[in-house]
């Protein structure tokens, strides 16, 4: 860092699996459930059912792989 600031950043990734295709916020460790659910990473408060959707805001991209023998299909965000 300089004493001006921050130059620049190092931008990571991770990579999230949710059980036989089943993606939703209820299965994502991103989801916050405290008080009331919202995702860590976008701060989106979730009002729809979290248990057969994504949020509208979700920005994983999904891929299609096989991981332990097991086909995983596409999906997009919703």
């Amino acid at each position: 860092m300089s004493k001006n600031g921050v130059l620049w950043y190092q931008a990571a990734t991770v990579r999230i699996f949710f059980p036989e295709g089943r993606v939703c916020c209820d299965l994502c460790p991103l989801m916050e459930t405290y008080a009331r659910k919202q995702c860590r990473r976008t701060g989106e408060y979730l009002s729809q059912d979290t248990r057969v959707t994504v949020g509208y805001e979700c920005p994983l991209e999904f891929e299609t792989e096989e991981v332990n023998n097991e086909r995983e299909s596409e999906y997009e965000a919703i």
